[in-house]
């Protein structure tokens, strides 16, 4: 058994998955600094290594397919290793494995940091009189009577 390319993959998917923890304090600054326009940058970013991270899924199946490791998870990668390769493909995994903790540590934060400021701008807009409607992410006036002069002239 060649393990060369699983090594290779999991250095890859270390990699995205460093890429997307190194996102997360940018998206805690935009948040803090009320700059969406890096905001959507991060989340544009964060979309294009999704879309990465999907194709390493599908390099996954194929490369363990063609091991014949279908079905081994991550955690038992290494116990289906010839001796001389399991040193380095448990190092790797691990390295995996310590990188996602990071990112879902580093999410988490994200988060909260969000959550806490679209609290405060649902404060403010209860405060202003802006309510969210039922089932709607639209928000509009508490009254029910539509504005004069925001009426549709149908005339032609």
């Amino acid at each position: 058994m060649n393990t060369e390319n699983l090594l290779h993959f999991l250095s890859e998917l270390q990699q995205e998955l460093d890429r997307l923890t190194q996102l997360q304090p940018q998206k805690i600054d935009a948040v803090r600094a009320h700059d969406l326009d890096v905001l959507n940058d991060c989340m544009k970013q964060e979309h294009a290594i999704s879309l990465s991270l999907r194709g390493l899924e599908q390099k996954r199946e194929k490369l363990l397919q063609a091991l014949g490791l279908s079905g081994v998870s991550l955690l038992e990668l290494d116990r289906h290793c010839p001796p001389e390769q399991r040193g380095a493909v448990a190092q790797a995994t691990e390295g995996v494995r310590k990188q996602y903790r990071l990112l879902c540590s580093a999410q988490e934060a994200a988060r909260t940091v969000i959550e806490k400021d679209l609290r405060a701008v649902n404060g403010e807009l209860e405060r202003r009189g802006l309510l969210p409607e039922e089932g709607d992410n639209a928000y509009q006036t508490p009254s029910s009577h539509p504005r004069r002069g925001l009426g549709t002239d149908f005339r032609a």
